[in-house]
C-alpha cells in the first residue's frame, strides 16, 4: 500500500498509470474497465446535482494486484456523503461515511453482521483484506449501531453500484422520476 501525499484526480492517476503499464501485462485492460465503470459510478454519485457541484473522483491510495498497480478510490459530496473504496479483481471493499444515518435494505449485497465464527470464516472487514485503504477508514458491519459509518466486502460491480444506488435513496439525493408535460 501506498498512501499519496495528496489526492489526484482519477483521470490524471490513470493517464500517468496507464502509460507506465507495459501493454504485456494481462490486467492491463481490466483495469481500464476499472477506471471506465468507477467514472459511472461517479455519475450515479452526483445525481440530483449541478454539474459545477460534481464530486469528482480522487485516487487516495494505491494497491497491486495481479502485478498491476491500481487505485483507492474516494468520492465525496459537500452534503455530507463519503465513499471510499477499491478492487483487487476478486472483490470490492467499500468504506461510507455519511453525516446521516443510512436505512436501506442491503439484503443480498452483502453481509451486514460479523461471521458467525470468524475462526472459520475469517473477518472480510479485516484491515488486512482492504488492501491499499488507511486504516481509519476500515470500519465495522453495517448494524443498527452505526449507519452513519460501515464497510462493506461486495462481490461485484452490479453489487456495488445497486449499494450505492441505494445509499443514494436513502438519503434523499435519487429522487423519483416524474413525468414532464412540457
Amino acid at each position: 500500500m501506498t498512501l499519496l501525499d495528496t489526492p489526484e484526480p482519477l483521470e490524471e492517476w490513470f493517464n500517468r498509470q496507464w502509460k507506465a503499464t507495459p501493454d504485456e501485462m494481462f490486467y492491463k485492460q481490466a483495469s481500464g474497465r476499472q477506471i471506465m465503470f468507477v467514472h459511472s459510478v461517479a455519475a450515479l454519485f452526483n445525481a440530483g446535482r449541478k454539474y459545477e457541484e460534481h464530486a469528482r473522483v480522487e485516487v487516495i491510495a494505491t494497491h497491486t494486484s495481479k502485478s498491476v498497480l491500481l487505485p483507492v478510490y474516494s468520492i465525496e459530496r459537500a452534503d455530507g456523503l463519503r465513499l471510499v473504496m477499491r478492487d483487487n479483481f476478486y472483490n470490492w471493499k467499500l468504506s461510507v461515511i455519511s453525516e446521516r444515518p443510512i436505512e436501506a435494505d442491503f439484503a443480498g449485497l452483502f453481509h451486514t453482521t460479523p461471521p458467525l465464527d470468524s475462526s472459520h470464516n475469517g473477518n472480510p472487514l479485516s484491515p488486512v483484506y482492504f488492501e491499499g485503504f488507511p486504516r481509519e477508514l476500515v470500519f465495522g458491519y453495517y448494524e443498527p449501531s452505526d449507519r452513519r459509518r460501515f464497510s462493506a466486502e461486495i462481490w461485484g460491480e452490479h453489487s456495488l453500484w445497486t449499494t450505492i444506488f441505494l445509499i443514494l435513496r436513502a438519503l434523499g439525493f435519487v429522487k423519483p422520476l416524474r413525468w414532464s408535460t412540457g
